[in-house]
């Protein structure tokens, strides 16, 4: 049976609190990728009846949904698990009151997980560690425990302040204690509801909807929003149009720690840009006056000799999904091809993707976008290759395979026999007529040969016949006695050694 491992205890809340409202826990789930992260969100979910198709759309990505536990409700940050998504992660740990470390309790700690607790402390929220899979044979907390005093994280079950909690997302153990524990962490917060500010939050997923315009969401983290009030970013300014809970019901009057999706916005902000409510909109244009991101200008690239350059538009879903694409792009090794990226943004190919890849002479690849028929007949046109993908991993791939072809082959010699020189019948200028014995492998016609004298390359040449008994030979194998037409500007003595070689064109790897 999955349990807690030490309830924290209520004499830890600061004693003499005045009684004042209080705003919902906003908590981040951070964890490697396959210890269950996901798996305890979806059984969280399906403990409160909360589909994918009641969720409005926001779970897809950093999806944000709202739980309620003893009478108050708890937001969730489903921040993506893939080890591509770090920056992601990296926000989602920002934006929360809480973070809660997912551990596999078979596996135990892995690179991700160092990485979470990272992001966790740069953020500096408490955290709770849930040891997942308790269902599983082998699921030892204990054995994890001591690891993660290493890491500078000690439990309480060890003398430590961080809570953890036993839970099987399979079977749905552990839920209740979990969701407890959140609540008891955060009453330790003491997270005062602010609703008197003006509006002050963060942005968590962005996209470009082809009807809808911008499309948002984002969590309000203290003051109100309602409809008609004016927005600004550090990069755009809105009007709040239309605003729908997670569930996709309307909200009139948004308030801290709610997760709300949101039209309105003039562009598409950046995932984890902070957004403010102004009186005006003057006001607002004047906030984010300079810090408006200027057109995008090609960056002048200068390549050594030999190095080739690839050019790509990158167009994706949401803008979220971009910069994670972008940041896995940039792990691909660049040595003897330089990856660079014109234009990344959420949003369908437009004619003017099409213009800049024809401008520039770049390839376009989307992720989860559509292509009018209209936009593939003028790149069909102007022949750019636009490539679309559904897997990340697979675009990844996509973009690889382009960087291999634009480099040049590579040349691999591959050493097939050694011939030593005992006779010289006959020399011109160019070319020799040889005999003398394969000592090594075999020799074929048109190969390639270094000379060698006294352990030194002198020269080079090639085979151009090969006569055996005053036969012509396609082929002379190690021990026999052969004559040859060896073609050279150098010219071989007796006692020399042709070391024979081919060389075959393989194609380039990065």
């Amino acid at each position: 049976m999955a349990k807690k491992d030490k309830k924290p205890v209520a004499s830890k809340v600061k004693a003499g609190k005045k009684n004042k409202e209080t705003r919902s826990p906003v908590v981040a789930v951070l964890g490697h990728v396959d210890h269950g992260k996901s798996s305890l969100l979806e059984a969280i979910r399906e403990d409160f009846a909360i589909t994918e198709k009641e969720s409005g759309g926001i779970t897809q990505h950093i999806g944000a949904y709202e739980v309620e536990s003893n009478g108050k409700k708890i937001s969730f940050i489903d921040t993506p698990g893939h080890e591509a998504f770090s920056a992601m992660r990296q926000r989602g740990a920002n934006v929360a009151d809480v973070a809660i470390l997912v551990i596999d309790a078979v596996e135990g700690i892995k690179d991700q997980t160092k990485e979470a607790i990272k992001f966790i402390k740069q953020a500096g929220v408490p955290m709770i560690v849930v040891f997942n899979k308790m269902d599983k044979p082998g699921a030892l907390p204990e054995k994890v425990k001591p690891r993660l005093i290493e890491l500078d994280i000690t439990v309480e079950s060890y003398g430590g302040d961080v809570p953890s909690v036993d839970v099987s997302a399979k079977e749905k153990q552990g839920i209740k204690e979990l969701l407890e524990t959140i609540l008891v962490v955060a009453e330790m917060e003491e997270l005062d509801l602010d609703i008197d500010s003006p509006g002050e939050g963060t942005i968590i997923e962005s996209e470009l909807d082809a009807q809808k315009g911008p499309v948002t969401s984002l969590i309000l983290e203290k003051g109100t929003l309602e409809w008609g009030d004016i927005l600004g970013t550090n990069t755009t300014i809105g009007k709040a149009k239309n605003m729908s809970d997670f569930q996709g019901k309307e909200v009139k009057k948004a308030i801290p720690s709610q997760p709300i999706r949101l039209l309105g916005f003039e562009t598409t902000p950046p995932v984890g840009e902070r957004f403010k409510v102004y009186d005006s909109k003057e006001e607002a244009q004047k906030a984010v006056g300079s810090e408006v991101v200027a057109p995008y200008e090609p960056e002048v690239i200068k390549a050594e000799e030999g190095v080739r350059i690839l050019n790509i538009i990158l167009k994706t879903d949401v803008l979220g999904t971009c910069e994670a694409i972008q940041s896995i792009l940039m792990s691909i090794p660049q040595e003897k091809a330089i990856l660079r990226v014109l234009k990344a943004e959420a949003g369908h190919i437009t004619a003017s993707d099409v213009q800049l890849a024809n401008n520039s002479n770049a390839a376009i690849f989307g992720f989860k976008v559509e292509i009018s028929e209209q936009i593939r007949n003028l790149a069909e046109q102007k022949k750019i290759r636009i490539q679309t993908f559904d897997v990340i991993y697979e675009l990844v791939q996509g973009v690889r395979e382009t960087m291999t072809k634009i480099l040049s082959p590579e040349v691999k010699r591959i050493d097939i026999g050694k011939f030593e020189i005992t006779h010289i019948f006959k020399q011109t200028k160019d070319k020799q007529v040889i005999g003398g014995k394969v000592k090594d492998g075999e020799i074929t016609l048109n190969t390639r040969a270094e000379i060698e004298r006294e352990e030194e390359i002198i020269g080079k040449g090639r085979v151009k016949t090969l006569q055996k008994e005053k036969q012509d030979i396609g082929k002379a194998t190690k021990g026999q006695q052969v004559a040859m037409s060896f073609n050279s500007e150098e010219k071989v003595q007796e006692g020399d050694i042709l070391l024979i070689f081919r060389e075959e064109k393989e194609k380039g790897t990065l």
